[in-house]
């Protein structure tokens, strides 16, 4: 049985930044050649409201388009706003203006920003050796443009690497530290990952003076009669029940909840909750979703030991309790949960 799915690097997350980033492009780009535009004379504005508009429509493209699509997209439009650009250059017999240098620069931030590294710097070389020989033909010559347009090209591919070599270490970085925190079976938190919340849940409740936290609690579940699953049907099967269990788990919980595989066919919920019942509806849900739902797979059950924050002054004690209620709901007949008496246990130091 193959394990969840597990982000890549460049996954959302990053996919999301890279359509802001386009976005912000589109905009940028949009307002640079409406400006432009405001301040030409007669017919000499067409070019900057055309690059205004195709920039507007770029920008309601990124959107609606993938991350993948709309760099595909702006590169065209960059293509195509080059070859336009040097063009009503080569046709303008003036001087290289700084309104010039600053259009071809958005071009050349444009490919840098969408494109292979590989194609950015062959397009931005074209473009380098375009302005050259528009430079050359000019009368007099004008080299110390064009030498300062390609040093501006240069800059930015450099910049653009190195902020691409950043970006991609810091995508690994955070693709292995989710790995580290996720139970690659069911894609669930770990132990570690769930452990380290709880203590984190108990260190803020001591900074805002409560030995106790009261904001929440835990389901602890454990599948009963999960090895006659792995003895009758085999390890892929049970693998594929703990799977089933994973995601009913997740349906059950609350936006704010967390769920781990704690071990074996053990699973933990962190609920944050300042009532108790809330506890006891969350464990019902549970229990009563996997009886109705199998998923073709072997029927299974969970039995679910509850313990609320308020009874333990720390992670251990709180464990502590929910594994005696669990114990207490197998010998109970299982299926079921157990959630006793309220407990308290001494505080630490008491």
């Amino acid at each position: 049985m193959s394990a969840m799915p597990v982000e890549e690097p460049g996954g959302p997350p990053l996919g999301q930044a890279r359509r802001r980033g386009s976005l912000l492009i589109c905009v940028g780009g949009a307002v640079t050649f409406a400006t432009l535009a405001a301040i030409q004379q007669g017919g000499a504005s067409g070019p900057y409201v055309a690059g205004a508009l195709l920039s507007a429509l770029l920008g309601v493209c990124s959107l609606r388009l993938s991350a993948q699509r709309m760099d595909t997209l702006l590169g065209w439009g960059a293509d195509l706003g080059a070859l336009l650009s040097i063009g009503v250059v080569s046709r303008n017999a003036g001087p290289f203006s700084a309104q010039t240098v600053l259009i071809l620069s958005v071009f050349l931030v444009l490919w840098f920003g969408v494109l292979s590294l590989r194609a950015a710097t062959l397009r931005a070389a074209l473009l380098v050796g375009a302005v050259a020989v528009v430079g050359a033909l000019r009368t007099p010559p004008e080299p110390v443009p064009v030498v300062g347009f390609a040093f501006l090209a240069l800059l930015i591919g450099q910049m653009t690497s190195s902020g691409r070599v950043i970006r991609r270490e810091v995508s690994e970085k955070t693709h292995y530290a989710t790995l580290a925190m996720t139970d690659m079976l069911t894609g669930l938190l770990n132990r570690r990952a769930l452990h380290a919340a709880m203590n984190a849940a108990y260190a803020a409740g001591t900074r805002r003076g409560h030995a106790r936290p009261d904001g929440l609690g835990i389901l602890l579940l454990d599948l009963d009669h999960f090895k006659s699953i792995n003895d009758n049907y085999g390890h892929d099967i049970g693998d594929s029940v703990l799977q089933h269990v994973a995601g009913v788990l997740r349906a059950c919980a609350d936006p704010d909840d967390q769920v781990a595989r704690w071990g074996g066919e053990e699973f933990l919920m962190l609920v944050r909750t300042a009532e108790r019942d809330d506890l006891e509806r969350r464990a019902t849900r549970v229990i009563a979703t996997l009886r109705a739902i199998h998923s073709g797979l072997p029927p299974v059950t969970v039995s679910i030991g509850i313990a609320h924050g308020s009874e333990a002054p720390d992670v251990d004690s709180l464990l502590r309790i929910a594994d005696r209620r669990l114990y207490r709901a197998k010998r109970g007949g299982r299926d079921r949960l157990n959630k006793d008496t309220l407990i308290h246990l001494p505080d630490q130091g008491d």
